[in-house]
């Protein structure tokens, strides 16, 4: 059922680079099957090729450090934008967090309407451990409910696998609509929801103009996240909300649903304009 994918690209973004240390460990298994494109977004640090190399990276490698933090929504544009102006060819592509592993870069033989593969996730909660057997025997890993839980499945843009063109089109939308998400987003006083906001915006706009368009979901395990960190702020601001924290969530998620609504409308008006403009010369 499932055959290798010799392109994918996979985004992985990073801030305390020494994470990379868990994220690299699952990529490194892959020899040339990925085509790894690093945002670092701490301008504090730089990374460099041989840095990926000795962590036993050996495949095809592209390293954007930034000069400024901005922030994880940004960070992926970044990397999709890189994409699309290197022209880089690929059919597939994948988000990872630095602190988590990416198991396998195994793409099903699906219809072409289908522009996402959903998959389950792993998630360690509690023991260091359990994230250092992650890091060398992934597959040996025991889902106890207690250490170590299912998210089956699992719904968001990290390690979700997605069809490139579609990426590359959320990217033109999200930087599109960027005031209007900006607007919602800068008023919150918690950490927004980048991932299930971007994961929502795909969706919105892989239905435009394709309403059969739709994501498949396949009962493996792909993606084993790391949730040790129980801080309850991160970078300077509460991780979520005191109180309705899943009611206030769905709210910004809706919010920024809105925003890209109207902001694909908008693109498709001027399209249309343009088209008629070119017509009536």
């Amino acid at each position: 059922m499932f055959f290798n994918s010799k392109r994918v690209i996979v985004g992985l973004t990073t801030y305390y680079n020494e994470n990379l240390m868990i994220s690299l460990s699952g990529l490194s298994r892959f020899g040339k099957g990925a085509i790894l494109i690093i945002h670092n977004d701490n301008p504090d640090t730089k990374i460099t090729r041989r840095q990926i190399k000795d962590m036993g990276y050996k495949g095809r490698l592209y390293i954007i450090n930034s000069s400024h933090n901005i922030g994880l929504l940004n960070s992926r544009l970044a990397i999709i934008d890189f994409v699309k102006q290197r022209r880089i060819a690929a059919g597939w592509f994948i988000f990872v967090d630095d602190d988590d592993i990416l198991l396998n870069l195994d793409i099903p033989k699906i219809k072409s309407n289908h522009f996402a593969i959903i998959q389950n996730m792993a998630v360690i909660r509690t023991r260091l451990r359990d994230v250092l057997c992650a890091m060398m025997h992934p597959k040996d890993i025991q889902i106890d409910n207690q250490n170590i839980y299912m998210v089956r499945p699992h719904i968001g843009l990290a390690g979700t696998l997605v069809r490139t063109v579609h990426m590359i089109r959320l990217a033109d939308v999200l930087h599109f609509a960027q005031t209007g998400l900006s607007d919602v987003i800068e008023g919150l006083n918690f950490r927004p929801p980048t991932d299930m906001i971007m994961w929502s915006a795909l969706n919105i706009v892989a239905h435009n103009g394709a309403s059969d368009s739709t994501p498949i979901y396949m009962d493996t395990v792909n993606y084993i996240a790391t949730d040790l960190d129980t801080v309850s702020q991160k970078y300077g601001m509460p991780i979520l909300p005191e109180n309705n924290i899943n009611d206030k969530i769905m709210a910004i998620i809706a919010k920024c649903d809105t925003v890209i609504h109207s902001a694909v409308a908008d693109m498709s008006k001027d399209v249309t304009l343009s088209s008629h403009q070119t017509d009536s010369e």
